[in-house]
């Protein structure tokens, strides 16, 4: 076999990141259901949030390969295109539910919303409305941090891409910043619940998940003739990464977990993601991810994301505030997949074709249109 040519830095549509997209959500849903002692809903975000480092990266790679340059106006124009119509959709969903629960509307919910600084508002502000009333707002504080890293990123792509070792380097460094800060803000600040959940939301310290994934893109293009996939695919370094996850999960120490645990998800993360998705070794995990049904709770995990918390906030105000009752997830699943089906049906994919202008590759082939690595 061969090393198929520049194939972890093309456009090619590769099912198995829906698949660990599916994954991600999977996790995410389950645990607001009610089964986060089980299932760690926190790692399914820190896998969203390294997915999507690696895709954006892989795209501005490929784009710079091909145009000696980052088109900045499309690349915005882009995210705007992607993100806003299901936002403004789940955000008239949220006033209406407000109204409907005999709530105000509140300027700074919606505001701190739609512009993207939901996390800090959630840390810092003082709401003007009660908990149950701005609720429904707070899922977004995951989408917040990623706005934040790519109002940062695009731009340091651009500055240092040329110099990719030196480029990889500095991002290296700001991994080991964030987990420094973490350390010294737990250190400083103690451990309340205040502090926990700062350092859980907020983008300063949250960071790295997304630049493990932009680092591993980098990688990944640095070593073209599959050094680096046929390290992380060899049978050990795969089973230390999967081990470290496991570790990660069930190390229940305070401290660790708002300080280290972060980081070592991140590592693991960077061996275990891209050899599932291009070492044949592991062609048999690669194809369960992209099962047809899981490929399509990837496809449209944007908009279950959002609204699979308000099915949450309507089945505990109208059902009951205990989760994983079957009453109450019949009527959150019922109202949250409504919801992701319209707002992926009517608004999302209505936009498909406006992003394709500015440079998508949203209608590209669903096949996996690359060859393993060598394993000889």
């Amino acid at each position: 076999m061969q090393q198929s040519i520049n194939q972890q830095t093309n456009t090619n549509y590769i099912p198995g990141l829906d698949g660990f997209r599916g994954v991600a959500i999977l996790l995410v849903v389950f645990s607001h259901y009610g089964y986060g002692h089980i299932l760690p809903g926190g790692f399914g975000v820190t896998l969203f949030f390294f997915i999507s480092g690696l895709l954006i990266t892989r795209l501005m790679i490929a784009e710079y390969i091909k145009k000696q340059r980052i088109d900045m106006k499309s690349f915005y124009a882009r995210r705007l295109l992607r993100l806003y119509p299901a936002l403004l959709f789940m955000v008239v969903i949220s006033i209406l539910f407000t109204l409907l629960i005999g709530c105000d509307v509140s300027q700074n919910e919606i505001l701190s919303t739609v512009f993207y600084y939901r996390n800090y508002y959630m840390i810092y502000a003082t709401p003007d409305v009660s908990a149950m009333c701005s609720k429904v707002y707070n899922i977004v504080w995951s989408l917040a941090v990623e706005e934040h890293f790519y109002i940062v990123f695009p731009i340091l792509f651009i500055a240092l891409f040329r110099w990719n070792n030196t480029f990889i380097a500095l991002l290296l460094v700001a991994v080991v910043s964030a987990m420094c800060w973490r350390w010294h803000i737990a250190s400083t600040q103690g451990l309340s619940y205040a502090v926990t959940d700062r350092i859980y939301r907020a983008t300063d310290t949250r960071f790295d998940a997304i630049l493990f994934g932009c680092i591993t893109s980098l990688i990944l293009y640095r070593t073209p003739k599959g050094t680096y996939i046929r390290f992380a695919g060899h049978w050990a370094t795969y089973l230390v990464a999967a081990l470290l996850i496991l570790f990660t999960l069930v190390y229940r120490d305070l401290f660790f977990r708002e300080t280290v645990r972060y980081t070592m998800q991140g590592i693991a993360l960077s061996v275990l993601v891209p050899a599932t998705l291009y070492h044949p070794r592991y062609n048999w995990l690669l194809s369960r991810l992209s099962a047809p049904w899981l490929i399509q709770v990837g496809k449209v995990s944007y908009s279950l994301y959002m609204f699979h918390w308000v099915g949450v906030c309507f089945a505990e105000h109208y059902v009951t505030p205990f989760r994983a009752t079957l009453p109450w997830m019949a009527v959150a699943a019922t109202v949250g997949t409504v919801l992701t089906l319209i707002s992926y049906l009517y608004v999302e994919k209505p936009t498909m074709k406006l992003r394709k202008r500015f440079g998508s590759n949203v209608d590209v082939t669903e096949k996996m249109n690359v060859k393993p690595v060598a394993t000889h």
